[in-house]
């Protein structure tokens, strides 16, 4: 039988008895209970029951005091009552999906050199984890490290370290070590449309001693953003399939040796390209290359800098109407500039009826198309983004009669606007002259101008403009 050991003081009062109890213990070996304890039970084979009872039961409890407890039958709870009310005591356990990776056992095991992680957790890396020679089958699982310069995973695996399909990617913080001649960092797909690739600061990729295929591959993803990550490999980063946008901004590329920092290939079909703060520092080769056969709507460059890079940009200049470029070290801020001219022309204007515009005939010689497709005395737009316009036009001709008076306006898509123009004073038969327009105007992909000429009296039906100069700029 258990033994009940009672430290007690006796009060004898008269008429009356009190059994004062300073503390109780209840166990199985006589030993005194805690002095700081009221009630100190000690057991290693039993528990505490407290009282059990219906919900009903519960509430005939008439006036309990705050902190009395009992176990629900009807609910299966333990309830305590509180601020006038019982409530249910919540047990559930604390719950995590933090895995910590130290060694290649905190991973799942491979199968076929594939280590497939569980889509609901995210992998905290402590230190180089060397998973060689097996790769990660990301699954949906986020990574990240602690010391983006000292948590990450090495492999020598054929391919690449990290590969995922048809999933979002998240990773901060960490490092991939490419250990061979033919292991990449990445592999990452998406031909859904609707997943997000975002790679995040101090996702570094970093060769271990040995030239590697470098950073990979990312195709797809309905958004690809790699920010504020330091890659140090042979190759750069390779962009392909169908995105919605992609966004590098303030990442450092050293070590490039057999390709690009950024490089978007033949495949690649995408809405938007945005290249920021990015530093291209290598000896040689290519910056950004964007590759014959791909399809690009909107692309920009801003702030990047390019140190000792022997190509900045391939594929694409300052004056590619998709793109535009601001403050790019080596490479001109983007413009539209257009300029035409006739020089000893010899086709006439007819000029039919009196104060009506006639486009200048002749075949004018190009100087300059960029952004815009120049053919006679036409300058159309190409580029993507609306423009306001500055328009000059100097007409240069002979007078064919004496009194011959002739304006000169701009056309857009073909109709004349008639203010302001170009007008001389009254010239004398054979007379040389000149006539000049400056003017602006908004334009918009596929817009054209034209140079446009007329008559203010009867006294010509039609002139020879021998000299023109016609440019368009923004």
């Amino acid at each position: 039988m258990k033994k009940i050991s009672l430290l007690f003081l006796l009060t004898i009062n008269t008429g009356a008895g009190c059994l004062m109890a300073q503390n109780v213990g209840i166990n199985a070996t006589g030993a005194l209970p805690d002095p700081k304890a009221m009630l100190d039970i000690s057991s290693t084979s039993s528990g505490l029951l407290i009282p059990r009872m219906t919900t009903a039961q519960r509430d005939a409890i008439s006036s309990p005091p705050v902190g009395l407890q009992v176990f629900n039958l009807t609910t299966n709870t333990l309830d305590l009552y509180k601020a006038g009310r019982w409530e249910a005591v919540t047990l559930t356990a604390p719950t995590t999906n933090l895995v910590y990776v130290y060694s290649l056992a905190d991973l799942p095991a491979p199968v076929g050199n594939a280590i497939t992680l569980d889509a609901t957790k995210m992998y905290v890396f402590s230190g180089i984890v060397n998973i060689s020679p097996n790769y990660l089958n990301l699954n949906g699982a986020n990574l990240r490290g602690t010391d983006p310069g000292k948590d990450g995973v090495l492999s020598t695996v054929s391919g690449a370290v990290l590969r995922s399909t048809a999933v979002s990617v998240f990773m901060a913080n960490m490092v991939v070590l490419p250990a061979s001649g033919s292991t990449k960092a990445y592999d990452f797909a998406d031909a859904t449309g609707s997943k997000y690739c975002n790679l995040f600061s101090g996702c570094s990729v970093v060769e271990a001693g040995v030239p590697s295929l470098g950073v990979g591959l990312v195709s797809g993803f309905q958004a690809i953003t790699i920010a504020q990550n330091y890659w140090n490999c042979q190759d750069g980063l390779k962009v392909a399939g169908n995105v919605g946008k992609f966004c590098s901004t303030t990442n450092f590329i050293v070590g490039i040796t057999a390709g690009a920092g950024i490089e978007f290939m033949p495949s690649l079909v995408i809405n938007d390209i945005d290249l920021s703060n990015n530093y291209f520092i290598y000896a040689g080769q290519t910056g950004v290359k964007v590759n014959a056969g791909a399809t690009i709507d909107r692309g920009r460059m801003t702030t990047n800098m390019f140190r000792g890079v022997s190509t900045y940009i391939s594929g694409f200049d300052s004056y590619t109407p998709a793109w535009e470029m601001r403050q790019n070290t080596y490479i001109p801020n983007t413009r539209a500039l257009a300029s035409v001219y006739l020089n000893n022309n010899t086709t006439p204007t007819a000029l039919s009826t009196v104060g009506t515009f006639y486009k200048i005939a002749g075949a004018t010689t190009t100087v300059k198309q960029q952004r815009f497709v120049s053919t006679a005395n036409r300058l159309t737009y190409t580029g993507k983004e609306g423009i306001t316009a500055k328009v000059l036009i100097v007409a240069g001709a002979k007078s064919p009669a004496t009194s011959s008076d002739f304006s000169i306006a701009i056309a857009k898509n073909g109709t004349v606007i008639p203010n302001p123009n170009g007008s001389m004073a009254a010239a004398t038969n054979n007379q040389s002259f000149q006539v000049t327009l400056t003017t602006e105007l908004d334009m918009v992909t596929g817009d054209y101008v034209e140079a446009f000429l007329r008559t203010n009296n009867g006294n010509a039906t039609s002139l020879v403009v021998e000299e023109l100069q016609f440019r368009v700029t923004d």
